[in-house]
């Protein structure tokens, strides 16, 4: 089943004041509490409470509050990605250039992909997709190859929080057989699917390591069934195979 989201009242609140502060650089206490409308008690109690975690500093001895070096930290490690894409932008867009098809950038975020990156050059294929939109990884080439390199104990993990919709008359539904699929994704080393997501698209993919030879994303290519045959799309897999090789060695990983 997917994840439930329930919304804490006290970590908007704490959220509201560090989007105040990155906008303002610095302010008071009643500057924060008055022009976000917080009440005077909880406001303090969030404010302390985030200073005590580095979240929030004060400005020397002068009542006034900025954002604290805690979230540097966390920047940095998110930043990972940042770099990643950053590496990636020119080789997604020269992918759809070469291919004169969809190509999309993506990581494993809990049981989801996400897309980091889209590119379509041409314009002749339309697929509803953007950077940011999140797809199944049991029913996409990118989800397959996100997951083949990891243990086995982890992909269950992932697939016990899937929520096994049957999006197409391809989709697989069964959790065991999408592990199946996941052994012949390792040993050829690319993935694929075919009207699995969607009914008309069909896509290939291929992983994307970082330096210590992790999967940490997968780029595919995606095309249409009326223009692209199943065996037509595989001929597009060696420019993904090398273009997923070249962001590999961008990022420090090995050389497939």
């Amino acid at each position: 089943m997917p994840k439930k989201f329930y919304a804490v009242s006290a970590l908007i609140k704490a959220n509201e004041i560090l989007d105040f502060l990155l906008q303002r650089g610095e302010a008071s206490f009643t500057e924060i509490h008055t022009t976000l409308g917080h009440p005077k008690s909880s406001t303090y109690k969030t404010i302390s409470t985030l200073e005590s975690l580095g979240f929030v500093r004060e400005v020397g001895d002068s009542a006034r509050y900025t954002l604290g070096l805690r979230l540097i930290e966390l920047g940095a490690k998110a930043a990972s990605h940042v770099d990643l894409t950053t590496e990636a932008r020119p080789l997604v867009k020269s992918l759809s250039t070469e291919t004169q098809r969809t190509v999309h950038l993506g990581i494993l975020d809990d049981s989801q992909v996400i897309y980091l990156l889209k590119e379509n050059v041409h314009g002749s294929i339309s697929i509803d997709t953007w950077a940011g939109k999140r797809v199944g990884v049991h029913s996409t080439a990118m989800g397959k190859v996100l997951l083949a390199w990891k243990p086995e104990k982890e992909v269950d993990k992932i697939l016990k929080k899937v929520d096994f919709v049957k999006l197409t008359p391809n989709t697989r539904v069964n959790p065991e057989e999408v592990k199946a699929t996941l052994q012949e994704v390792r040993k050829r080393g690319w993935a694929s699917d075919d009207e699995e997501n969607w009914k008309m698209v069909r896509c290939v993919s291929a992983p994307v390591r970082d330096n210590s030879g992790e999967v940490v994303a997968a780029l595919s290519v995606s095309t249409l069934t009326d223009l692209d045959s199943y065996e037509q799309m595989l001929s597009i897999t060696n420019k993904v195979i090398e273009t997923a090789s070249e962001l590999t060695k961008r990022l420090g990983g090995p050389e497939n």
